[in-house]
C-alpha cells in the first residue's frame, strides 16, 4: 500500500461495510412495513444502512487522511466485547434484563485493563436505571426485568 493511505481506517471501513452487507442479507427475510406501520425488519434496515454509510465514510477517509499503518488487533478486547453482547442476548429473556446488563458490564469491563470495580458498579447502576426507565417503564416492553425467582417475592 502507498504510504499516503491510512491502512487502519481502510480496514475499519471495510469491516463496517462487511457487517452492513451481512446485516442486510440476514434482514431480507423480514417484512419492512412503512414508516407509520413498521415491520420487524424496518429498524434493522435503518441501522444497517447507517452502518454502511458510516463504513463508506471511514473507508474514503482512509484514502484522503493522514497516513497510518495497520497495527495489531486487540483480539482479547474484541473477544470479550463480542462475548458480552452474546451473553446479554442469551440471558435477557430467561434471567431478566437486570442480570443481563450486569453481565454485559462486567464482561465488557474486563476488556479495559484500567477499569475499576467501583467504576463498573457505577456504570451498571446507571445502565440499570436508564434501561428500566426507557424499556420497562417508558416503552413497556414485556421483557422480564428481574430474574423469575425475584418476581415471586
Amino acid at each position: 500500500m502507498s504510504s499516503r493511505v491510512n491502512a487502519k481506517e481502510i480496514a475499519s471501513g471495510a469491516v463496517l461495510l462487511i457487517l452492513a452487507a451481512v446485516g442486510f442479507w440476514i434482514n431480507l427475510g423480514y417484512p419492512l412495513g412503512t414508516a407509520s406501520r413498521m415491520g420487524p425488519g424496518y429498524m434493522p434496515q435503518i441501522a444497517f444502512l447507517t452502518l454502511g454509510i458510516l463504513g463508506t465514510g471511514v473507508l474514503v477517509s482512509g484514502f484522503r487522511g493522514a497516513p497510518g499503518r495497520l497495527e495489531n488487533w486487540a483480539w482479547r478486547e474484541l473477544v470479550l466485547i463480542l462475548a458480552a453482547f452474546a451473553i446479554f442476548g442469551a440471558l435477557l429473556e430467561d434471567i431478566g434484563m437486570a442480570v443481563a446488563i450486569i453481565a454485559l458490564v462486567v464482561i465488557s469491563g474486563l476488556a479495559d485493563r484500567t477499569q475499576t470495580l467501583k467504576g463498573l458498579a457505577g456504570l451498571a447502576v446507571v445502565l440499570l436505571v436508564i434501561c428500566w426507565l426507557v424499556f420497562a417503564w417508558g416503552l413497556q416492553i414485556r421483557v422480564p426485568f428481574f430474574p423469575p425467582f425475584l418476581n415471586n417475592l
